[in-house]
């Protein structure tokens, strides 16, 4: 499905239709064939999917009252979409991405929506990438009391891209309250993507974001981006 802004004809389109992608970079609209990622069935993938295979029935365990509780908190949670228009959640869509991203840091469900949290300004600092490395720096150090922080890398790509999608990010992994900075993502981002052995001069994008630990609120992410040395 695409999504569009209606104009004079149609002033933007996002989304795919059939095997055509409509979306948007630096130099303005593009449109380009879909590529479909491979998929790894990485152990470390296979357990994030297993995860979130029965979030959905969750919503429907709820007693009526935690669902209400839901429905009246998806006006406190709006989002952006990719036209940036602004736009809200349904009472279930809200408590499955919540549980989503509870899951994400191995903790249980929560039954009643929870207020929105606020968060310290995530940082990224100094990126180490090399075919035997792979750290990166953040502030503040460390993480807060009560958040998760959560790492997401794209695999590697052509170093002239400076724009990369939400869909282009794969789980990397987590850290508790307390961690200190740097995270050392080599291990777990060669299990999960990609070796990092003949990618010299590749770019790899990274993003992390906060989750509270109680809720499953998330923070905004933050990006950054290293040449393979």
């Amino acid at each position: 499905m695409a999504k569009f802004t209606p104009g004079a004809i149609i002033s933007e389109i996002r989304g795919t239709i059939a095997s055509t992608t409509f979306s948007k970079n630096a130099a303005g609209a593009i449109i380009r064939n879909r590529v479909v990622p491979i998929n790894r069935n990485s152990t470390l993938q296979a357990n994030q999917r297993q995860k979130f295979g029965n979030i959905s029935s969750g919503w429907r365990a709820l007693s009526e009252a935690e669902r209400a509780s839901w429905i009246a908190a998806a006006a406190d949670f709006p989002y952006q979409d990719s036209l940036g228009q602004t736009k809200f959640l349904s009472g279930a869509q809200l408590f499955e991405k919540f549980t989503l991203n509870l899951a994400v840091i191995d903790e249980a469900q929560v039954d009643t929506a929870p207020s929105p949290a606020s968060f310290d300004e995530l940082a990224l600092g100094a990126v180490v990438l090399t075919d035997a490395a792979f750290t990166v720096a953040f502030t503040p150090t460390p993480v807060p009391t009560g958040m998760a922080l959560v790492v997401y890398a794209t695999r590697p790509i052509s170093a002239g891209k400076s724009f990369v999608n939400k869909s282009d990010f794969r789980f990397i992994q987590f850290e508790d309250p307390a961690f200190a900075s740097p995270v050392d993502l080599f291990t777990a981002y060669e299990a999960a993507v990609s070796s990092l052995t003949g990618q010299e001069g590749k770019k790899v994008f990274v993003e992390m974001r906060y989750i509270e630990v109680a809720t499953g609120v998330a923070s905004a992410p933050v990006r950054t981006s290293a040449i393979v040395a």
